[in-house]
């Protein structure tokens, strides 16, 4: 089959027990010459609706968010990708935006702009509101830092942006931003741990506080009402968490 693209385009997704968002993650990128999907063993329908769509899928056992990133980019057959997460949605003109990049465009990475939604409903206020993330790129100059979790790209060359949009469907509901962030805290606590990283009384008794005000009133969410207070009772929930389990005897 011909490229729908001027460069083909793979599209990479790791993903786990993301059943009832991956349809519409993998449908907004119907346009892509490959669509890999790296799974960590997921108990739902999660595979057979990926491969339903067309998109060969693979599964490994989980060794962090960056790492698997990267290995989900090696997996596929071209060198142009496009890394997509289940909770993500391309735009028409950000496809149209990929689509169109030449073959010798100096750039080795391209930041898109990404609306953050929490719980259904779009974040109106600055800084959740909008951000500026790389997941476009060319794996023979970029790749994410494997990091276990909150990974980025790290690109060997120029980072220019894209027009378009990418929608960011984040947690389904409150509880389910709980669970992740008390996830990812758990995740940074041992990554931190190996490093030897003290968890000092300050780090889990003010630095919590701190980023509830900083987020509330410097942050702007009180513009936001009681959703803009959850959020930042959400942010200071993660710091504490991340600090209290760092703080943790290990066996």
């Amino acid at each position: 089959m011909p490229s729908r693209s001027v460069v083909p385009v793979s599209v990479a997704l790791i993903v786990r027990d993301e059943a009832d968002r991956i349809g519409p993650a993998l449908a907004s990128v119907a346009w892509a010459d490959e669509v890999v999907v790296l799974d960590s063993g997921s108990t739902d329908q999660t595979c057979a609706i990926a491969a339903a769509s067309g998109a060969r899928v693979v599964v490994e056992p989980w060794r962090g968010y960056g790492a698997m990133k990267n290995r989900a980019a090696e997996v596929c057959q071209h060198d142009r990708i496009l890394s997509l997460d289940a909770d993500e949605r391309v735009d028409p003109d950000l496809a149209a935006s990929i689509q169109a990049l030449p073959a010798d465009a100096p750039a080795a990475a391209w930041r898109v702009r990404r609306r953050n939604h929490v719980a259904g409903r779009a974040i109106r206020h600055w800084p959740w509101a909008w951000d500026r993330q790389i997941r476009v790129y060319d794996r023979r100059r970029a790749r994410f830092v494997a990091a276990a979790v909150h990974e980025s790209v790290c690109a060997d060359g120029p980072v220019a942006d894209l027009p378009g949009i990418l929608d960011h469907l984040t947690y389904r509901d409150w509880q389910d931003g709980v669970d992740r962030n008390r996830r990812y805290a758990e995740l940074w606590a041992s990554a931190e741990r190996a490093q030897a990283r003290p968890s000092r009384w300050v780090d889990r008794k003010i630095r919590p506080a701190v980023a509830f005000w900083r987020h509330l009133l410097i942050r702007g969410h009180l513009l936001s009402g009681r959703d803009g207070w959850r959020w930042s009772q959400l942010t200071a929930e993660y710091v504490r968490w991340k600090y209290e389990l760092l703080a943790e005897p290990q066996g």
